[in-house]
């Protein structure tokens, strides 16, 4: 069973949504929050601590569960979707966005335990440093540990691995604030490296499993540095 959980629940019928909050809590876990509406839910995902969120597909407008679901993909927070939709549509929309369980209402608190714990997997999942890229028309999570280097291409930066490239919608500066404290290093203004699959290295380049990664002379006194604590003078 999962641990106690902080969970925003996004859902625009009031009544269901305090029927939610109260299964949530007899099956021992925190309400953090309740949103209505697209605006309330964004405000809600940006500045509320959670563990999982619990969305309803159709918040008066259309589909904002689909977005909501999209931005909680991008940001690694699981969710589950909680919807009257069945169409064949909806779900492939809806699985496009990778939620944990898709709860048909009618629901039982049964139906959300089970969901919850579906959901909760991905928490731990999620401890995993990981990225999302785009792939077709869904997202898909590469775990940083595999990406070798990263090269930018125009508004995008492509992201390599040993299998394939990936792209991804963001500058280079972005794309290493979002990877955060990891093994990732600038090398030149169009490149950074992942420092695990380093496999050799001059002040010109830097050797990446065969490719030659170029090393700007601004950059290369912090890469030495960086490199000669890791793996030594």
């Amino acid at each position: 069973m999962a641990k106690s959980l902080q969970i925003l629940i996004i859902e625009d019928e009031r009544i269901l949504a305090e029927t939610i909050a109260g299964m949530v809590e007899e099956l021992g876990h925190t309400v953090v929050a309740k949103a209505n509406n697209m605006v309330k839910a964004l405000e809600c995902i940006e500045h509320k601590s959670f563990d999982l969120a619990i969305l309803d597909i159709n918040l008066k407008m259309g589909n904002e569960g689909i977005e909501l679901g999209k931005l909680l993909f991008e940001k690694a927070k699981p969710f589950f979707f909680l919807t009257s939709y069945t169409d064949s549509r909806t779900l492939q929309q809806a699985k496009a966005v990778r939620p944990g369980a898709y709860v048909v209402k009618p629901f039982t608190e049964q139906d959300l335990f089970v969901a919850i714990e579906m959901t909760a997997v991905k928490i731990e999942e999620d401890e995993v440093p990981s990225v999302v890229v785009r792939k077709g028309n869904a997202y898909a999570r590469i775990n940083t540990d595999d990406i070798q280097y990263l090269k930018a291409e125009n508004i995008y930066t492509e992201l390599y691995t040993r299998e394939k490239k990936w792209l991804k919608r963001s500058s280079l500066r972005d794309l290493l604030d979002e990877l955060g404290d990891t093994d990732f290093v600038q090398t030149h203004r169009s490149y950074a490296v992942n420092l695990k699959n380093i496999t050799g290295w001059s002040n010109k380049v830097i050797h990446v499993n065969g490719m030659e990664i170029p090393v700007s002379r601004r950059h290369w006194d912090e890469i030495k540095h960086e490199l000669e604590d890791r793996f030594g003078s």
